[in-house]
């Protein structure tokens, strides 16, 4: 088995914050991971980008490694945790990526710390918050995507309050009927499900704290920034869409009129889509070698 490219530290204060590092170069990327996982997606990545730049992977507070208080979470308290690991590893500004919810960190961080962020890589998240009309003002198209992140949320949140009696168990609830076990995996993936499970009573349960992603997911419906707001974003960005939503087939959680509102307002100097990946299968091989040189080198933002 190739050996894993990560090497762990914390970040002290009040909440601590567990970081890993994959390489040794001076000026890594901060990787920011979604809402109920950690850093171990970004694995692939961190094969592709190589030793000399190198990746940071955040457990962000209420995940993987790193504390989990009762309260204190949403995009202003992870965008703050996100300036406390630059000034922990001595940058000054950073290339910051985030996938799904950590999309929106990265926003909010680059946002509310404008001289700390040089980039942004914004991984099938951050789309504009819409303000919110009625229900019964709500077009079809909107109707539908709202409720596509309702089901696929619903489903990742599920997993959180569920005990596994190994982790073969648990990839039952990833792969149903499949019966796979972790040997059936490529190790880096296997690895990723390892790493996302504690141990309890009676077996395992996913570490992501339940609090963490039920306060975190409201607080990012409201306090997202609109397509107004982004156009304070003063630094350049790259979209990478996924071309499904959260399940093979589903509509893709950006699709292409979102996709130009963004556009309209953000420095968007890249961009692709990624046929066939859905919005977790994009982190893995094959796709990631679409995107990783995005990580591995300055030259779309220079």
């Amino acid at each position: 088995m190739e050996q894993s490219p990560w090497k762990s530290e914390r970040v002290p204060g009040e909440v601590e914050i567990s970081i890993s590092r994959a390489g040794v170069g001076p000026d890594p990327v901060v990787c920011l991971h979604g809402i109920t996982a950690q850093h171990r997606a970004f694995t692939p990545a961190a094969r592709h980008v190589g030793a000399v730049r190198g990746l940071v992977g955040v457990d962000l507070r209420g995940r993987g490694d790193s504390d989990k208080p009762d309260s204190g979470y949403g995009l202003e308290a992870h965008a703050a945790d996100v300036i406390r690991v630059l000034d922990h590893l001595g940058l000054e500004e950073a290339t910051v990526a985030g996938h799904s919810m950590g999309a929106f960190v990265a926003l909010k961080t680059a946002l509310a710390y404008p001289d700390r962020v040089r980039a942004l890589i914004l991984l099938d998240g951050g789309w504009p918050r819409l303000e919110a009309p009625p229900q019964e003002d709500m077009t079809e198209e909107q109707e539908r995507e709202a409720e596509a992140i309702r089901e696929g949320l619903a489903r990742a949140f599920s997993r959180l309050d569920m005990v596994f009696e190994t982790p073969d168990a648990y990839l039952g609830f990833w792969f149903p009927d499949q019966n796979l076990t972790m040997a059936d995996l490529p190790p880096d993936l296997a690895d990723y499900y390892r790493y996302d499970l504690q141990e309890v009573d009676g077996g395992y349960n996913p570490k992501c704290s339940p609090d963490a992603a039920k306060q975190d997911s409201p607080d990012v419906t409201r306090t997202s920034p609109t397509a107004d707001e982004m156009r304070a974003v003063g630094c350049p960005v790259a979209l990478i869409r996924a071309g499904e939503g959260f399940f093979p087939g589903s509509r893709p959680l950006i699709p292409d009129a979102t996709r130009d509102v963004m556009a309209g307002a953000l420095d968007l100097r890249s961009e692709m889509v990624l046929a066939g990946a859905n919005h977790y299968t994009m982190l893995w091989p094959p796709y990631t070698r679409q995107w990783a040189g995005l990580l591995r080198d300055d030259g779309w933002w220079r």
